[in-house]
């Protein structure tokens, strides 16, 4: 602390420290998922289905009104430095995703062919996992699978959904943040063709641990009853395995944590089995159009669209042209806007010149009347008339004598 002198504090440090360091590393990518327009109650439920696919990353207390436009979206994404929209659309004839990058593009959309909730997916289980509140603290991880990256509109996909989720820092990972995994695979022509999503919660089960051994496990301090086994080797071989698969865990699947992982008995060195349950949602989508824009400019691709060279470079000029107009009206509006400031600016001082004129214009008539004032106050009379000039004392004028010569 700072030492006192005379009762004062002296400052020594004015200036804030800041971490340069922290503020030059570029942040995890973040994510606006919202519906526009009117959707069915089902769109709006994968809507917040895919808010958690997405988290932490993404406010999913976000709730688009009527009246909010797409610029207001985009507006506030720099402040929160927020670089991708997934938006939520319906029409008569089907229900679409868009995914655009902020602020310049560009905009894939999706036409959504069918799509099942997290709930729906639970209730179709036998054992359901319920996801609790620790799994959706930390990014998944991102499997991509089958993209052709030698072909553009693929390419373009693919690095698009990966760059919606943060990159892998391996040094420094810790690997009980990894708890999710999301899959986008690209269906092959014979599987009906498009992307589909899906969302996995990873499990470490121990292996070669016979169900006697996990009870004892789970149990913790409290240990079972023993009455009824003469032996403990009894209790611990009479159950056999949890599954019919719990002894059987292929190679591949058998992994030595170097880490302390969730789950019991999932410590450093110890052999796990990873699995994997399906949490939800799944999403069967195809990839219709690519803009460059902001859901706006020359259309890259087309999924039902084929245009030669000839019609695609007149679109292109067409677009190239409203863009220039675009741009000339904005100028304008500056200007107009300049120029209606200025008048604005010179009506102000106008009205402030004349009002300090007629200040001073004022402070001169008081000066004047109080002049005036000091002057009658000299004259004679109490009145203010002159005697001298044919009045008396009263005010009333006085007869002027004749003299005439004395003979």
């Amino acid at each position: 602390m700072a030492r006192r002198k005379q009762g004062r504090r002296i400052k020594r440090k004015t200036q804030k420290e800041t971490d340069t360091a922290a503020e030059a590393e570029p942040t995890d990518p973040r994510a606006f998922v919202f519906t526009k327009g009117k959707a069915p109650a089902a769109l709006k439920a994968l809507c917040n289905d895919l808010k958690s696919v997405m988290s932490p990353n993404t406010a999913r207390a976000l709730r688009a009104q009527k009246r909010n436009r797409l610029r207001d979206f985009v507006a506030v994404a720099g402040q929160l430095k927020v670089s991708f929209f997934l938006i939520f659309s319906n029409t008569a004839k089907a229900s679409y995703l868009r995914l655009v990058r902020s602020p310049r593009g560009p905009t894939l959309t999706f036409r959504i062919n069918a799509y099942t909730l997290a709930s729906d997916l639970a209730a179709t289980q036998r054992r359901p996992y319920s996801p609790g509140h620790g799994i959706w603290q930390s990014a998944p991880l991102l499997v991509l699978s089958d993209f052709d990256t030698e072909t553009a509109h693929e390419k373009l996909t693919a690095t698009m959904m990966q760059n919606l989720f943060p990159t892998i820092k391996v040094r420094t990972l810790n690997i009980a943040a990894c708890r999710r995994v999301v899959l986008f695979h690209h269906r092959s022509e014979s599987e009906g063709g498009g992307v589909e999503l899906r969302q996995y919660v990873i499990k470490a089960n121990t292996t070669n641990v016979s169900r006697g051994v996990k009870k004892l496990m789970r149990a913790g301090n409290k240990l079972p009853s023993l009455g009824k086994y003469t032996d403990i080797a009894e209790y611990m071989l009479k159950g056999g395995y949890s599954s019919e698969s719990g002894g059987e865990t292929d190679d591949e699947e058998k992994v030595q944590l170097p880490q302390d992982y969730v789950g019991r008995g999932a410590t450093r060195g110890q052999q796990v089995g990873i699995k994997l349950r399906e949490i939800g949602p799944r999403i069967r989508m195809e990839l219709v159009k690519v803009q460059e824009g902001l859901c706006d400019g020359a259309v890259l691709y087309h999924a039902h669209v084929h245009k030669e060279p000839e019609e695609a470079e007149a679109m292109a000029a067409r677009v190239s042209e409203r863009e220039a107009a675009r741009e000339l009206r904005r100028k304008q509006q500056e200007l107009n806007v300049a120029s209606k400031r200025a008048k604005a600016e010179e009506k102000s001082a106008k009205r402030k010149r004349r009002r300090e004129a007629d200040g001073a214009g004022q402070a001169t008539d008081r000066n004047a009347d109080a002049d005036a004032g000091a002057d009658d106050g000299d004259d004679d009379g109490d009145y203010g008339f002159d005697v001298d000039d044919g009045y008396d004392a009263d005010g009333l004028a006085v007869e002027e004598e004749e003299v005439t010569d004395a003979e």
